[in-house]
């Protein structure tokens, strides 16, 4: 059953709304990104940006009210740049969004809903996984392959790759993921790796009239 949960979560057909979303790499693209690039795009944001925020999804796997509000604002303290805020508030209501039909009888993701006012992804995911019945580890694992899927999906639309080719880059990535994912489900304390350019580019990509993705 967990392992049915993992795979419908971390499939792309589920509508958590990343598809409108491409991680950053479209301005990354629009300001000198050489297509052959892109997988070390994904393997950066892996080591960086997606390990943070497996982490924040680790945590809130098992955690009670109190605490997911405390998760909330550390996600919050390790997203300076405001439409990356919005654009993970965007995504976790989407992703609870879905969670509420696939559980409905989850009393814990239900109480975030209405309680949270930011709702980041990290976190919702977490709570969603809670409700799936998945373990810290492996809630990390499917954040990590949903960030890597992500851009991987982004990438067929904005350069000439093959979907073919760009899902082999994620695969490519699958022991590395593993790691991650338990490192970041047995981290001690919670990680703060960031990737400033991400950040920068996003406040840019926000009043972009040409983009075709949200981040």
């Amino acid at each position: 059953m967990i392992a049915a949960a993992a795979l419908l979560l971390a499939d792309s057909r589920t509508p958590t709304g990343s598809y409108a979303h491409s991680g950053g790499l479209e301005r990354a693209i629009a300001e000198g990104m050489a297509a052959d690039r892109v997988p070390d795009f994904i393997y950066g944001r892996l080591q960086t940006v997606a390990f943070t925020e497996a982490a924040l999804t680790a945590a809130a796997v098992n955690a009670g009210e109190s605490r997911l509000a405390e998760l909330d604002r550390e996600c919050a303290a390790r997203t300076p740049s405001p439409a990356l805020r919005a654009a993970a508030s965007a995504l976790g209501r989407s992703i609870l969004r879905t969670g509420a039909q696939l559980f409905p009888s989850a009393r814990g993701l239900s109480r975030y809903r209405e309680t949270s006012t930011t709702t980041p992804r990290p976190i919702a995911l977490g709570v969603v996984g809670g409700a799936a019945g998945l373990d810290p580890q492996t809630a990390a694992l499917v954040a990590l392959h949903d960030d890597a899927a992500m851009v991987a999906s982004a990438a067929v639309k904005l350069v000439a790759v093959d979907a073919g080719a760009a899902a082999a880059w994620v695969a490519a990535l699958g022991a590395e993921m593993a790691r991650l994912a338990r490192l970041a489900a047995d981290a001690p304390e919670l990680p703060s790796v960031a990737a400033p350019l991400i950040e920068l580019r996003s406040l840019a990509h926000a009043h972009d009239q040409r983009r075709l993705f949200a981040s």
